[in-house]
C-alpha cells in the first residue's frame, strides 16, 4: 500500500532574528495541525546565526539557500517577511498557492487580509495591535490553541536584564539588585546572559526591558516582569499569561517601585496601584488571539489601542470585541480629540472620493462612456489619494488603517472597466465604513467619560 504523499508548504522568514524566532515557536506550537505538510523555511543566515547561539532550532527544513527553493515546486507559501528580497523571491517561487505579497505583471499582490495588516506595520505602527505569533498563525490559517494554564511557581533566581540610563541607571540597578539580595538571601542573582536556555527555566524571573534573549526565556517557561518606557501593544513580549508589562511613561523606574513589584511577583501577588507606572497582563479576547489589559492608570495611547482592538478584529475576522472602556485621564482624552478631528476631516475629504467613485461607476455602466468624464474623476481620486497619504505620515494612530485600504485599493482585479469601477467602488465602501466606525469607537470612549465631544 502507498503512503500519501505529504504535500509541500514553504514559510519565506528573512527579517530579522526576532521575526525568525516568533515563525519557529508559530510552527512548534502547532506541528501536529501541520503534520499533512513537509515544511521548508527560508531564512536569513544572520538571524538563523543569532537563534543558534545557545540552541539549534528543533525543526528540520531550515535552510538559507534560496536558489534551492526556486528549483523546487510547492503546494503552498507564505510570505512572513517584510524585505524586498523576500518579496523578489516570493514572486519567482513555484507554487500553486501563494499566500502573503508578491508581484504578478509589476503589481503587487496582498490574496489575504491578515498579510495586508501585516503589511501595516511597516509604516511604524504606533504599537502591535496584535501578537506577532497571532498574526503569522492567522496568515497560516492555524486555529488558536488555548493558553496552557501557567502554575504559580517559587522562584529560585532573578534574571535581571540590561537597564539603559532612561530606563533606570547603573547605580539604582546596584541598589536594587543589593535590595533584592538582602531581603531574600536564598535567592540566586544572575544577569541574563548566565541563564541556560536548555534548564528548568519555570522557576526563574525576569526583570528587566524587552529584548530577544528575554522573550527566548520566557517562552521556554521563565516568568517575566517587563519594564519598558512606553506602551508598546504586544512588541517582543512571550505570548502566555503569569507574565507582567510595565510603562514608566517616559520617565526613568525608581529602585523602590521596581523593588515592590518584584516583591508582590515572588509572593503571587497582583501588583501594586502606582498611577507613574503603567501595569498590564496579557489576555484572550477570541478566537483569533490575545490583547494587552490594562491592570491599573494606562498610557496616553492605550484607550485608542483599545479601539483598534475592536476595529481590527471585526475588519479581519468580522468578530465583535466587547472590552471594558478604560477610565480616562485628562491627557488621554485630549489625544483622542486630536486624532477624532483628523479622523472627521479624513471622513469629509473620504465623501469627495465616494462621489468621484459613484461617478466612474455610472460612467462605466453607460455605453456611451465619456472617457474625458472618468479621467477628471480618477484625476480627483489621485489628489484625494495622496492627500490621505500626508495625513498617514503624520498621524501614526489613523496611519495603520489608511495604509491597509491602499494595499487593499491596489488589489483591483477587474478586466473591464465596469469591473474595475466596482472593485473600487466596494474597496472605498470599505474603508469609509472602516473609517466611520473608528470615529464612532473614538466618540463612545469620550462618551463613556463624560466628555463633551
Amino acid at each position: 500500500m502507498m503512503l500519501n504523499k505529504l504535500k509541500k508548504l514553504l514559510i519565506i522568514q528573512e527579517d530579522d532574528a526576532y521575526f525568525l524566532f516568533e515563525t519557529l515557536q508559530v510552527i512548534e506550537k502547532n506541528i501536529a495541525i501541520l503534520k499533512e505538510f513537509e515544511i521548508h523555511i527560508l531564512v536569513d543566515e544572520k538571524a538563523l546565526s543569532t537563534l543558534q547561539e545557545t540552541i539549534d532550532p528543533i525543526i528540520s527544513g531550515i535552510t538559507t539557500d534560496s536558489e534551492k527553493i526556486l528549483n523546487t515546486e510547492f503546494d503552498i507559501s507564505f510570505n512572513l517577511s517584510h524585505n524586498t528580497k523576500s518579496l523578489s523571491c516570493h514572486t519567482q517561487v513555484k507554487a500553486k498557492n501563494k499566500v502573503g505579497p508578491y508581484f504578478e505583471e509589476n503589481r503587487l499582490i496582498v490574496p489575504d487580509l491578515w498579510s495586508t495588516y501585516y503589511l501595516t506595520l511597516k509604516g511604524g505602527a504606533p504599537f502591535l495591535t496584535f501578537h506577532l505569533q497571532d498574526i503569522f498563525r492567522n496568515i497560516l490559517g492555524v486555529k488558536r490553541k488555548a493558553f496552557e494554564e501557567k502554575k504559580p511557581e517559587n522562584f529560585k533566581i532573578i534574571a535581571f536584564g540590561h537597564f539603559k540610563s532612561h530606563l533606570m541607571t547603573g547605580d539604582d540597578l546596584e541598589v536594587l539588585i543589593d535590595k533584592v539580595h538582602k531581603h531574600y538571601p536564598s535567592l540566586q542573582i544572575r544577569d541574563l546572559s548566565e541563564i541556560d536556555l536548555v534548564s528548568d527555566l519555570s522557576r526563574v524571573l525576569y526583570v528587566g526591558p524587552t529584548c530577544l534573549n528575554s522573550l527566548r526565556i520566557c517562552e521556554g517557561g521563565a516568568t517575566g516582569l517587563y519594564l519598558t518606557s512606553h506602551f508598546q501593544g504586544l512588541n517582543l513580549l512571550p505570548y502566555g499569561p503569569g507574565h507582567t508589562y510595565t510603562s514608566s511613561r517616559g520617565k526613568a523606574y525608581k529602585t523602590q517601585d521596581v523593588f515592590a513589584m518584584i516583591e508582590r511577583k515572588l509572593n503571587h501577588q497582583p501588583l501594586y496601584d502606582n498611577p507613574a507606572i503603567s501595569i498590564y497582563g496579557i489576555d484572550h479576547e477570541n478566537l483569533y488571539g490575545a490583547y494587552v489589559q490594562s491592570l491599573n492608570t494606562s498610557d496616553d495611547h492605550y484607550p485608542i489601542y483599545q479601539s483598534h482592538v475592536v476595529l481590527w478584529n471585526f475588519l479581519l475576522n468580522l468578530f465583535e470585541s466587547n472590552l471594558d472602556i478604560t477610565h480616562c485621564s485628562t491627557s488621554q482624552t485630549n489625544l483622542i480629540k486630536a486624532n477624532q478631528v483628523v479622523l472627521k476631516k479624513l471622513l469629509r475629504i473620504h465623501d469627495y472620493a465616494m462621489s468621484a467613485v459613484e461617478k466612474i461607476h455610472r460612467e462605466a455602466k453607460n455605453q456611451s462612456t465619456s472617457a474625458t468624464n472618468i479621467e477628471a474623476h480618477v484625476k480627483t481620486l489621485t489628489e484625494i489619494d495622496s492627500v490621505f497619504e500626508h495625513i498617514a505620515a503624520s498621524h501614526s494612530m489613523l496611519r495603520p488603517f489608511l495604509d491597509f485600504y491602499k494595499i487593499r485599493k491596489g488589489q483591483n482585479e477587474g478586466k473591464t472597466l465596469l469591473e474595475q469601477a466596482q472593485s473600487t467602488f466596494i474597496a472605498y465602501s470599505e474603508e469609509h465604513q472602516s473609517l466611520t466606525a473608528l470615529d464612532e469607537l473614538f466618540s463612545v470612549t469620550l462618551k463613556r467619560n463624560e466628555v463633551n465631544i
